[in-house]
């Protein structure tokens, strides 16, 4: 019985090592939104084998991550413009709740890190630097969640996520999205500190669309091409 369980938490540990890997495959840009996922090339470069990998592959198309075509194999999911506006009303929502959640139990701790971390997005944004800026945005947004102490929510939001950081990303900001951003960011930490939770959940949804804003700018206006 314990040889049993312990090759079933191998086999476990394995497949979600390759999830975790394509995954930084696929947000790295190594395996492109709406390419064609060599799967092969990919266990080669892993170094696992066909059965673990489609496993981890099955994972990732429940996730919304990867489509699996009959016939045509794995592919990694691109998104619409509309399909994106779907997605950042929904992580808005998701992220809204999980504000509602966390505010009442941030502790002046909590909120010091949070501050230090839309600092450091700040302060990236300002010198162009949107690669550390986008990391501290999901830091800021993943901690959140981390906070609200619902794992039902952590785990839908994680997933929401991981979906946007495939629709797009901002290739260039002016001088007033940055402007708009630290002001934002100085708000919703007076707000934390207020444990004002209707007002951060505000704040909140209001950075968001701020986001939402300038990916979807990048989009060609689907109406026009039709």
């Amino acid at each position: 019985m314990l040889i049993k369980n312990l090759e079933k938490l191998r086999k476990r540990t394995l497949r979600k090592r390759i999830y975790e890997e394509v995954v930084r495959l696929i947000l790295a840009g190594e395996l492109p939104s709406g390419g064609w996922v060599d799967e092969k090339r990919v266990i080669d470069k892993l170094r696992v084998s066909r059965t673990p990998f489609r496993e981890a592959i099955g994972i990732l198309a429940k996730g919304g991550l990867v489509e699996i075509k009959p016939y045509r194999g794995f592919y990694v999911r691109s998104f619409s413009r509309s399909e994106t506006a779907d997605l950042y009303e929904l992580f808005k929502r998701l992220e809204c709740f999980a504000v509602e959640l966390s505010v009442p139990q941030m502790s002046d701790h909590d909120i010091g890190q949070f501050e230090n971390i839309l600092s450091e997005a700040v302060v990236a944004l300002q010198r162009a630097d949107l690669k550390t800026y986008a990391v501290r945005d999901r830091e800021f947004y993943e901690n959140i969640a981390d906070q609200s102490g619902n794992s039902a929510l952590i785990e839908a939001l994680a997933r929401v996520a991981l979906q946007i950081q495939l629709c797009g990303t901002m290739a260039s900001v002016g001088p007033e999205f940055a402007e708009r951003a630290a002001h934002g960011c100085d708000d919703i930490i007076q707000a934390f500190k207020a444990r004002d939770t209707p007002r951060a959940a505000f704040l909140v949804r209001g950075r968001i669309s701020h986001t939402q804003e300038a990916i979807l700018a990048s989009f060609p206006d689907e109406a026009a091409s039709r």
